[in-house]
């Protein structure tokens, strides 16, 4: 039986949350944000597919995609798309993939 919801952990690489990471389901037609605190809740009025698939992104960071065989998902680091840079006050400045990044 599948489950009704995963909740789960997005950092960084040096294992800072990430706010604002989306996190989605294939077969789901939605998406869903981590909180300030890197967290994320999935629910689903039907069970969710096993394996379930996950896509994890963020801007500035490479994308983790992963099946998931358990209700209890794994926590996920995302490691820093090459080129990218932070302004002082921590947000993304520009990425090399993708020039600058505008808020």
């Amino acid at each position: 039986m599948g489950c009704l919801s995963l909740t789960g952990l997005v950092t960084d690489e040096n294992f800072r949350p990430l706010t604002g990471a989306t996190v989605q389901v294939q077969g789901i037609n939605d998406a869903f944000s981590t909180n300030s605190e890197g967290r994320y809740i999935i629910t689903s009025k039907k069970p969710l597919p096993r394996p379930a698939r996950l896509k994890i992104s963020a801007v500035g960071y490479e994308t983790e995609e992963f099946a998931q065989n358990t209700c209890i998902p794994p926590d996920v680091a995302l490691r820093l798309t090459p080129g990218t840079r932070f302004k002082r006050d921590g947000r993304i400045k520009k990425t090399s993939s993708t020039g600058k990044v505008k808020w």
